[in-house]
């Protein structure tokens, strides 16, 4: 399509095509979710368009027709150009010029199409839905911190599947520290060793910075299986020479000293790298008694036994 910097080209004749007022109520809720940051707004700013969230949604019909004005005459590529209107038209949708077709007329290349739809979803919060085409491998990643920010955000407490779908997807190199932390509080979500092991896979400072917050992470559990299961998994992890030191200051000297259960765990950690006669001659002192949420009865006997099966570290960390 040569003419799409024509109004009626795209939209059609109607006098009266523009958003309705559902959509521009749907449009603007969105944005407050999304941290008053849509990614058409982003694509929109990379256009040059100024004043973003005043002019996109268009609340009149010549709000429209500026919107349109302010695409075409960007110095940007048609294609990009063309990408945007695509963007709109699946707002609006105006039956007789449907977003496919305007698509097909001007011969928008399939992974335009495919990213447009893809963050059309993202705006709208159907992250599922979205993934379908963000993930798709000839797409060249763009925004990708910002998509897989959006996803840590809104991904359930018990479920973490479409951020670490993206990211396995796409590998993005994230950079940002709040793009940083947000992943990483999903990697602890759904496993103690894959966010250590993403850990390790950092700069030093940033290594130890995600190693205590890690460690801070499993003891903010409620007392449960759930915590037990998570702190046999941290004090089981292959920890180096430089990580064990971390770990023991942490939890004794640093910001760790005082979360619940923090002496529980040095001990617990001594007695599962081969250190159980310290860990014996200090639980003895407990008795039978439970101290920070540990039993240290079933921990000793345990220690008699060489740990013995998992399932009694488990029933002392509960």
């Amino acid at each position: 399509m040569e003419d799409f910097d024509q109004f009626k080209a795209v939209f059609g004749s109607r006098p009266d095509i523009t958003y309705d007022q559902q959509t521009i109520d749907h449009v603007l809720r969105n944005r407050r979710l999304l941290e008053n940051e849509l990614f058409i707004d982003r694509l929109l700013k990379a256009l040059g368009v100024e004043k973003v969230s005043k002019s996109y949604p268009p609340r009149s019909h010549q709000d429209l027709k500026i919107l349109h004005q302010r695409v075409v005459l960007s110095p940007s590529p048609d294609h990009h150009k063309q990408s945007i209107l695509y963007y709109i038209l699946k707002d609006i949708a105006p039956p007789d010029h449907a977003p496919a077709n305007f698509a097909e007329t001007c011969f928008l290349p399939e992974r335009y199409k495919i990213f447009i739809d893809g963050i059309w979803h993202l705006d709208r919060l159907k992250f599922e839905r979205a993934l379908d085409y963000l993930c798709e491998p000839t797409l060249t990643p763009t925004f990708p911190e910002e998509i897989l920010y959006t996803l840590c955000r809104h991904a359930p407490d018990d479920n973490a599947t479409l951020p670490l779908a993206y990211f396995h997807t796409t590998s993005p190199s994230i950079t940002s520290n709040k793009v940083l932390e947000a992943f990483f509080s999903v990697l602890c979500r759904s496993s103690i060793t894959e966010a250590f092991y993403f850990s390790r896979s950092q700069g030093e400072l940033i290594h130890q910075h995600l190693f205590e917050k890690l460690i801070t992470f499993v003891h903010a559990n409620a007392a449960g299986a759930l915590r037990a299961t998570r702190g046999v998994e941290l004090i089981s992890l292959p920890l180096n020479e430089k990580e064990e030191k971390w770990f023991d200051e942490f939890l004794s000297q640093g910001k760790g000293r005082t979360l619940y259960g923090a002496h529980d765990t040095i001990m617990i950690r001594a007695i599962a790298t081969g250190r159980s006669q310290d860990a014996s001659d200090q639980s003895s002192h407990a008795g039978n008694r439970k101290i920070d949420g540990l039993n240290w009865a079933i921990l000793k006997e345990s220690i008699q036994h060489g740990l013995g099966p998992r399932k009694h570290l488990k029933s002392a960390i509960q």
